[in-house]
């Protein structure tokens, strides 16, 4: 591993708590995945149901494309490298979130799947609710599953017809992650009206490279 290659995976490691904690199993038990179905799981985690309709499906995969592309990695190992929570590779300390590691494809209840929830009121207080059934919900994760599967044929080489940001992007976070983002110097980049903030890396815009790294195909 080159030093350039061990200092992206370093920048990667650090952005990865700007991405909700989610769980699965460890690290070297991964199983082999489809590329959409990867993408699905961040997508719904990042975004929830709506992912894609809120544009930050698109853009989280251009992060994934980007970052496969830059490391020389498959799509899914580089979501595993920048997602390890949801994807499985690294513990969770969010036991409401643990179903979206074990989303699938065939739509089946996932593991963990919630019977009640706290939300917390204006007031300070919390309430617990009931959470509906996983048949509630199956509809939609298939409508997410379905979306992704057409989204990671998306090329970077066609980037500037279906991205809906402005720039290029290399990594997001929520709206608590802002200050990190600034501290550590990430270009904010416009996608929409988004649920995630976008950034580029500033030693990464406009980068080019003189030959294109083989890519595995997509999944």
């Amino acid at each position: 591993m080159t030093g350039a290659m061990r200092n992206n995976l370093s920048m990667v490691a650090a952005l990865c708590s700007l991405v909700l904690p989610l769980s699965g199993s460890a690290a070297g038990q991964a199983v082999r995945i489809p590329s959409y179905l990867a993408l699905a799981r961040i997508c719904v985690s990042e975004a929830g149901w709506g992912c894609f309709e809120s544009g930050d499906g698109l853009a989280i995969h251009e992060v994934l494309l980007q970052g496969a592309d830059r490391e020389g990695m498959s799509y899914v190992n580089f979501a595993r490298a920048y997602s390890g929570r949801v994807m499985g590779t690294r513990s969770h300390s969010s036991a409401r979130l643990a179903w979206v590691s074990r989303l699938n494809v065939e739509g089946t209840a996932p593991g963990g799947w919630p019977r009640v929830t706290t939300r917390r009121m204006r007031d300070g207080m919390y309430r617990v609710e009931e959470v509906p059934p996983w048949s509630h919900y199956r509809g939609r994760w298939m409508a997410v599953l379905d979306r992704a599967r057409e989204v990671v044929r998306l090329s970077l080489d066609s980037r500037s017809e279906w991205s809906p940001c402005q720039s290029e992007v290399h990594d997001w976070g929520g709206t608590m992650d802002r200050s990190r983002a600034e501290r550590i110097g990430l270009i904010p980049v416009e996608c929409g009206e988004t649920s995630n903030d976008f950034y580029a890396r500033p030693s990464l815009v406009g980068a080019a490279s003189d030959e294109e790294p083989e890519r595995e195909d997509v999944e």
